[in-house]
């Protein structure tokens, strides 16, 4: 029993330092991604060059890089908490009712995917406006937009985060008292 009780603690802990590591950085990033769309957003994407063409601000891209890599992390790790999750709730036969872990997981899933898309859509659309078939005024209030939008985003991921660590004190707590 005591073996048993111990090897659950030290592959738990693994784990644990693990998720909280990816949970750290991911919040420094976030804060990154927001400053350098805000700096970019506050100071425009587009500088022209010797030619007179337009070009992107190095802030912009480096914005949006920083931007993809914090979300994707963001939506592994969520998939990968979930996935923990239910594996230790079957596991140990646990029943967990958690309303609103489910909902704020969705709205997370559904937030940062479209946001992503957005993004996507208004790199794309950098091109319209480089060939002068979009108003470059049009792509700033996009971004305005997509920005506030990510800006909500950061308050939805903050309440998952802040309800997937409940969930998984809780479901620890489950199953410290069955050993």
């Amino acid at each position: 029993m005591l073996f048993k009780f111990k090897s659950y603690f030290i592959n738990q802990s693994r784990e644990l330092v693990f998720m909280w590591s990816l949970i750290i950085i991911s919040h420094i990033l976030m804060l990154v991604s927001s400053v350098s769309l805000g700096v970019a957003c506050v100071g425009g994407h587009f500088i022209e060059n010797a030619l007179g063409e337009l070009t992107l601000r190095p802030i912009s891209v480096f914005a949006v890089f920083i931007y993809v890599f914090t979300q994707t992390l963001i939506l592994f790790l969520f998939i990968n908490i979930n996935k923990q999750i239910k594996m230790l709730v079957s596991d140990n036969n646990l029943k967990i009712d958690s309303p609103d872990y489910l909902k704020y997981k969705y709205k997370l899933h559904m937030h940062t995917s479209l946001n992503v898309l957005f993004v996507t859509i208004l790199a794309i659309l950098y091109g319209a406006v480089h060939t002068n078939i979009m108003n470059i005024s049009i792509h700033y209030y996009l971004f305005l937009i997509i920005f506030i939008h990510y800006l909500y985003n950061i308050f939805i991921q903050f309440f998952c985060f802040k309800e997937s660590i409940k969930l998984i004190v809780r479901v620890n707590d489950m199953i410290v008292s069955k050993l």
